[in-house]
């Protein structure tokens, strides 16, 4: 089924948690804006300029209440917010605050401070390099103000405010202005720098939060995959004793009285199966995360590939190609477990491969590192089936041959010795599973 598509992530940066408390307190400063702008406009038109553009600021006022009142509407429904739009939107309250400071006074605005206000928030919500920008963008609109065409007023001011070419003219006033445009430049840089700093320092603190919550989660899931596998092993152990004694018995009695070849035959694969299952159960405590219950044991590379090769037919080994670089290679290992996680992974490339196509295993040895590859060239696997594949119960196989659980076992026991399971699939072209181990923690 296909669905609608998903939305493009470098245009659309969605409302976490966090980055939400920061969107709804730009929301409050916004609001906070609205009603400074409004009296200091009103303290501009009594204590010094008795005639202003009052369209004029209607019009910016009016803006800023509508902006805010749709962005309050995406606050409260949760709306992905663009970050181009986000900086657009920032940049015009820089532009809306510049024109009201250039019409109530200029630079000699007192509240010409109150851009440090978007900066800091600036700095906390947006990207970096948006938040660079936004700074630069600031500091030439506050430079701005020395330029710009003085606003000449109609009315009869209660105090005198210095014009432009005044301010030119008196070179202490100009040198203390222009000091103050310099002072305030310099702060941008800073709180830019800093608080991009500690952002980058929350976001690597909050993956880690993130990674050690997903380890939790599967640590819980191990533990109840173990009590599962616990569980089975208690229930099935009674009835294969049962059918174990009926087998030996039966072969005994067969033996006795000399009895068809074929009746021995069953018997004994009866007797082989049981034996089967018994190991099967036991391999799922071990890959269930119970591979302390092991012991731990000698093995060269051969003799656990000879151990993970045991269980296939002669017709299933012809279709291996086996390069060892150092098949003599001493390992320190639970060898059932790793035995048991490598065939796994060779029996998903035969399940692959229906043509008898051949399954490459490669093994290395480098310098810090064991990688093992099984490479097969099967159906291959999409992104989305390759994302999930490590997954529990996660399986592309159909019904009944296979539970979904075999790749994540295998990643869970691999990561316990520092290791990594890595996929690297093409539909139609086959899978390559690595399997990484860190020498340190195996090596004999």
């Amino acid at each position: 089924m296909i669905g609608p598509h998903p939305p493009d992530r470098s245009l659309t940066r969605e409302i976490t948690p966090s980055s939400n408390i920061a969107f709804t307190w730009l929301l409050h400063l916004r609001w906070g804006a609205v009603i400074a702008q409004a009296l200091l406009v009103l303290a501009v038109y009594f204590l010094f300029i008795s005639d202003l553009p009052f369209t004029f600021l209607l019009l910016i006022f009016g803006f800023e209440i509508i902006s805010n009142i749709f962005f309050s509407h995406l606050s409260r429904t949760g709306t992905a917010i663009a970050d181009k739009l986000f900086a657009l939107v920032m940049c015009l309250d820089i532009v809306l605050m510049t024109v009201l400071l250039h019409l109530t006074g200029g630079p000699m605005n007192p509240f010409t401070f109150l851009y440090l206000v978007h900066i800091a928030l600036g700095s906390l919500i947006m990207k970096q390099n948006w938040s660079r920008i936004l700074a630069l963008f600031t500091v030439v609109n506050y430079a701005a103000l020395f330029f710009l065409p003085v606003y000449e007023a109609t009315g009869t001011p209660v105090c005198h405010i210095p014009s432009s070419s005044s301010i030119l003219a008196d070179d202490p006033l100009r040198l203390h202005l222009q000091g103050m445009w310099f002072a305030f430049a310099i702060t941008v840089f800073f709180v830019v720098f800093f608080m991009g700093k500690i952002q980058q320092a929350l976001e690597k603190n909050q993956e880690t939060l993130t990674a050690l919550e997903k380890e939790r989660i599967r640590g819980e899931r191990l533990a109840s995959l173990a009590t599962l596998s616990a569980g089975a092993a208690h229930e099935f152990s009674t009835p294969l004793s049962t059918i174990a004694v009926a087998a030996g018995e039966m072969l005994h009695y067969l033996k006795k009285n000399n009895l068809p070849g074929e009746f021995l035959e069953d018997t004994l694969l009866i007797r082989d199966q049981v034996k089967r299952c018994k190991d099967i159960l036991y391999q799922m405590a071990a890959d269930a995360g119970e591979h302390r219950g092991e012991a731990m044991e000698l093995s060269t590379l051969r003799e656990l590939f000879d151990y993970a090769l045991s269980h296939f037919s002669e017709q299933e080994r012809q279709q291996l190609v086996i390069d060892l670089q150092a098949p003599e290679f001493l390992l320190y290992i639970p060898k059932r477990t790793f035995g048991r996680i490598i065939r796994g992974i060779i029996q998903n490339g035969l399940d692959a491969t229906s043509d008898g196509s051949p399954i490459k295993i490669v093994g290395r040895v480098e310098a810090e590192y064991l990688r093992i590859k099984i490479s097969d060239t099967g159906c291959g696997m999409d992104e989305d089936q390759r994302s999930k594949a490590c997954e529990p119960f996660y399986t592309s196989k159909e019904p009944g041959k296979g539970l979904g659980l075999g790749l994540y076992l295998a990643k869970s026991v691999v990561e316990r010795f520092d290791g990594s399971l890595d996929i690297d699939s093409t539909p139609g072209a086959g899978t390559t599973v690595t399997l990484t181990f860190l020498l340190e923690r195996i090596k004999g």
